[in-house]
């Protein structure tokens, strides 16, 4: 069990840190991306590499770069998703 505690405390830690990360990149970004798009984008990065390293410890390769390169994928929604928001506030 105390295992299961401290991957998901890596976990998130990793997370986090791509999301703080985003947030300081995103005043180098151009203006539009200046609304938390930034943070999105580090916290995604942050899962995917998170991700990878915890299929990396079952030493599962199939796992660790299939669900690090899905969650990579997965960044396309960030885009599609900030048109829909523009869209509906319209």
């Amino acid at each position: 069990m105390l295992e299961f505690i401290i991957f998901g405390i890596v976990d998130n830690a990793i997370m986090i840190l791509g999301a703080m990360t985003g947030f300081h990149v995103e005043k180098y970004l151009p203006p539009v991306f200046h609304k938390g798009v930034g943070t999105v984008i580090g916290a995604g990065l942050g899962n995917a590499l998170s991700d990878f390293l915890g299929g990396a410890t079952t030493a599962s390769w199939d796992l660790a770069f299939g669900t690090a390169g899905g969650c990579l994928i997965g960044l396309i929604f960030i885009p599609i998703f900030k048109v829909i928001v523009k869209f509906i506030r319209k």
